[in-house]
């Protein structure tokens, strides 16, 4: 299971309800600062995407660092600081139920999509592209990925048709 979206103003009722004698005022305050130091990128200590609603309590730390745990089970996150996480319809490794990783990620725990992994000219005179084995196809998408962005594409694994 993974966070429950919630915006700002239930998350505040939810909030106010089961602690009624915390202040608006200096909690909507400190949701609000949280959340914009997730805009700008603030990261926890271990290098992990800060938990919004966590934070307001926490300082600025994700969601293991401040729970112990590895992954919400349930938890809520305010619905702006899981739409920075999807913003390229991609699913975050961190957010994941453990039973259900399956693919490739990026260093940043992003899911990568294969099928939009551009194929590169000299990936379609290779044998492994009409031949591929799983640990060949797995392999090559990854070469592609971390390539994506330079101008000359290298393959240390072609084998010409």
């Amino acid at each position: 299971m993974s966070f429950i979206p919630i915006t700002i103003e239930k998350y505040i009722k939810l909030h106010l309800r089961i602690n009624p004698k915390e202040n608006e005022t200096e909690l909507r305050k400190r949701l609000q600062e949280a959340l914009t130091a997730y805009d700008k990128g603030i990261k926890c200590s271990c290098g992990n995407d800060i938990w919004v609603v966590g934070s307001v309590t926490a300082g600025h730390r994700c969601f293991t660092c401040i729970t112990g745990e590895s992954y919400p089970t349930g938890d809520y996150e305010i619905e702006g600081a899981l739409d920075k996480l999807d913003k390229d319809g991609r699913r975050n490794i961190n957010l994941m139920d453990p039973g259900f990783i399956g693919g490739i990620f990026d260093d940043d725990g992003n899911e990568i999509n294969p099928d939009l992994i551009k194929k590169p000219s000299l990936c379609l005179t290779c044998l492994k592209n009409y031949q591929p084995g799983i640990e060949d196809e797995m392999l090559c998408n990854l070469n592609r990925y971390d390539q994506r962005n330079d101008d000359n594409f290298k393959c240390g694994a072609y084998e010409k048709l």
